[in-house]
């Protein structure tokens, strides 16, 4: 049997996200071949030396100017994001991006127009859309058990202080900025239509630095839907990572692994018909009994999914539609930006 040929990567940044993440999802698989990196770190540069026999380079502009890797990834620091992969579609490779896209809308629209210009392929790191977590609420939400999801309330936070480079603001950092992009990411997909208002709050409670340690934002869409987001790390009490709320059922997570649902079916009872004047009894209500069911279930899908880079892989060698298209990432600094505003419409 023939062997496709690997695709040939490059590695800008050696950090968490271009080492612990990307490096070694790939390193192990057949269809990347990782040929170059670059960081202004020297120790990393060799450690990448030594394990994956690769080529090493100070910075992008001397790797693009000699790397023949066809495929070049982004993990540099947030604010570099836009303008170094502009460089890389401008050297006629594709581009995996980490996020943010960018550090605001326009950013991210200017790369997108860079990706048609150059006939580049640009892949942004959402993976959570991949995940089995997203997966499986989306099921949830397309089975119609719950009826009308019209709101969502996602939180993700925890308690800690830090004191790295990313609570700065002058180098892009802030949860907005690290951790927002996921979870902005799984509410506009899990929704189905745009956000149209939003009301937002961001402060900078205990971490050292500058920026933001608390976000939360309300929004809503043209359909009716309301989407509830924290992201913090000021949060010393567990609270519901995931609340659906429908029509005809509630499910509320408190992880990634198990949800519980309770819910009914509409087609077993009876219609509801106003009843005008006095009330019974002084009474609120009725003599009205649902028939409520309740389950707890793994969050996991019905389907396997493939991941981000089955995806890539997908793109590039036979042609495969992207799952995660730069408009949809650019939808999310959209919201970002949205957010760091107060309000708007």
């Amino acid at each position: 049997m023939h062997m496709k040929k690997p695709i040939t990567v490059a590695v800008v940044g050696l950090g968490r996200a271009g080492w612990s993440i990307h490096i070694n999802k790939i390193k192990d698989r057949d269809d990347f071949r990782v040929v170059d990196v670059a960081d202004p770190d020297s120790g990393r540069r060799q450690e990448a030396v030594d394990e994956l026999g690769c080529g090493a380079h100070p910075d992008i502009d001397v790797l693009l100017a000699e790397t023949d890797a066809e495929l070049v990834i982004v993990a540099t620091p947030n604010l570099n994001h836009e303008a170094d992969a502009a460089r890389v579609l401008e050297s006629g490779r594709h581009c995996i991006l980490e996020k943010p896209m960018a550090m605001n809308h326009a950013g991210a629209l200017r790369l997108i127009e860079l990706s048609k210009k150059t006939g580049r392929h640009l892949f942004v790191h959402h993976q959570r859309r991949f995940g089995p977590e997203f997966l499986f609420l989306r099921e949830i939400i397309d089975s119609g058990i719950l009826g009308n999801v019209f709101e969502i309330q996602l939180c993700w936070g925890g308690f800690a202080r830090r004191n790295d480079w990313q609570t700065l603001r002058k180098n892009g950092g802030g949860v907005l900025n690290n951790t927002g992009p996921h979870i902005v990411d799984l509410a506009t997909n899990l929704i189905d239509a745009p956000a149209v208002s939003m009301l937002s709050d961001m402060q900078h409670i205990k971490d050292a630095g500058d920026t933001d340690d608390h976000v939360h934002f309300f929004m809503k869409n043209a359909k009716g839907q309301n989407v509830d987001l924290m992201v913090t790390t000021c949060l010393a009490l567990p609270k519901p990572r995931t609340v659906l709320m429908g029509s005809c059922g509630t499910l509320m997570a408190h992880d990634d692994k198990k949800a519980k649902l309770r819910y009914f079916d509409p087609s077993k009872v009876e219609p509801l018909e106003v009843v005008e004047g006095a009330a019974p009894g002084r009474k609120y209500g009725n003599e009205d009994v649902l028939p409520w069911q309740e389950e707890e279930r793994d969050m996991v899908p019905s389907q396997p999914a493939e991941e981000f880079y089955d995806n890539v892989g997908a793109v590039l060698a036979e042609g495969a539609p992207l799952v995660v298209t730069p408009e949809s990432a650019a939808e999310v600094i959209r919201i970002i930006e949205w957010a760091r505003e107060g309000e708007r419409t």
